[in-house]
């Protein structure tokens, strides 16, 4: 198609408005590829839309074992999660939702498992050598990168697992993944900010430095308010705030600041949405056995130099929302996706269980008072799913 035209009637001369409205409703993301490749004027009027964050994972067959076949979901402007069909070759299986619209996959039939990266829009395939001293694959949930590799010189990653054993360090410069100490009892945060990667669980709060010939993970000093507003050091499993256990910990970027956000799991509602503790039982509106509500906790990194860090409660994100999971997290906003509702975190619970769920947590209330299926009815007859995530898109 010519995107010329003589005295201004060609393609390219169609209203910006009607491009997009056409581009919202072409049925597949290859399509818009394509739409944003006829011409400089298209590629304008599509970079207008907002992509919508997905829910990937990938799906065990009867026998609990991951069979690769990958199921994938839109967040709706209603709130709901509805089936498509992702550009993803058949045969992959899901390992984890990595930064700059890249999935991490793995191919199950070769051996030794190793990373592939891909943009499920452009079709760029990244191959990452396998890392030896990971004990078991399937634990792998988080590959944080530096940068997109299809267009920064010079790339890093850094591989956690659940439990955290250990972290993995790799470098384009030398095609290999360096091993990195790091072992804590649960699902460990990690994020690229400012040139950094930086690693947490629980309030400790680490920097890898990995410029030397001996890569490391070096803990931040954590600074003690004087209102005692830190955790007590006699339980590491105690947060500032709350004093609740944590669950999973995790790391964000949001609007140019660090967040360190803590997932608990010692409170229930009951049926009238009234908290119990631990020792009630949760019931669901039918009066069915419910499982634990979560509750969260925000804290924004404080830096203070000289390698110390203060935590400062956060009590609203205004118009950003927060997509969590034992998977890279990352923060939109509100007012830029429409999709998103506001002051929201939307948490991916239950990982590894068929009946798995997405909590949707207002942080005006901080628990969990509404919850959505995470597997809606997409046509499959597998068991359940072995992990998911949440996914940005990055054409």
């Amino acid at each position: 198609m010519a995107c010329g035209g003589r005295g201004g009637t060609g393609w390219s001369s169609l209203p910006a408005d009607l491009l997009l409205t056409v581009f919202a409703l072409l049925p597949s993301d290859v399509d818009r590829i394509r739409f944003r490749a006829v011409c400089a004027g298209w590629g304008a009027a599509a970079a207008a839309w907002r992509p919508r964050p997905w829910l990937v994972g990938s799906r065990t067959d009867r026998s609990g074992r991951c069979a690769g076949a990958m199921s994938s979901f839109w967040l709706s402007p209603s709130g709901g999660l509805l089936p498509f069909a992702a550009n993803v070759p058949p045969g992959l299986e899901y390992l984890s939702s990595s930064s700059h619209g890249y999935l991490a996959l793995s191919d199950p039939r070769i051996s030794p498992k190793a990373i592939l990266l891909l943009n499920p829009f452009t079709g760029r395939r990244v191959h990452l050598p396998p890392i030896g001293f990971f004990s078991n694959w399937l634990d792998l949930t988080t590959v944080v990168l530096s940068g997109d590799p299809a267009t920064a010189a010079e790339w890093a990653a850094v591989a956690v697992g659940f439990p955290t054993t250990c972290l993995a360090y790799y470098s384009s410069a030398t095609g290999a993944w360096a091993r990195l100490d790091f072992r804590v009892p649960g699902y460990a945060g990690v994020e690229h900010y400012e040139g950094r990667f930086y690693v947490a669980f629980k309030s400790r709060i680490c920097i890898c430095e990995v410029g030397g010939d001996a890569p490391a993970v070096i803990p931040l000093e954590h600074v003690v308010d004087a209102d005692g507003d830190a955790s007590d050091d006699d339980d590491d499993d105690k947060l500032p705030g709350g004093g609740r256990r944590a669950v999973d910990t995790h790391l964000v970027e949001c609007g140019g600041q660090l967040l360190l956000v803590s997932v608990h799991d010692d409170v229930v509602y009951n049926s009238h949405d009234d908290v119990v503790d631990m020792a009630g039982l949760a019931l669901d509106d039918g009066g069915n056995k419910g499982g634990d509500a979560r509750a969260v906790e925000v804290h924004r990194v404080e830096w203070l130099g000289d390698g110390a860090v203060r935590l400062v409660r956060v009590v609203d994100i205004g118009w950003n929302n927060l997509f969590l999971g034992r998977n890279r997290a990352f923060a939109l906003s509100g007012a830029d996706f429409p999709c998103c509702r506001a002051n929201c975190i939307y948490l991916v619970d239950r990982q590894g269980h068929p009946d798995g769920v997405v909590r949707v947590l207002g942080m005006d209330s901080q628990w969990a008072r509404h919850e959505e299926t995470i597997c809606p009815d997409d046509g499959s007859s597998s068991a359940g799913w072995a992990r998911r995530g949440w996914f940005f898109p990055n054409y």
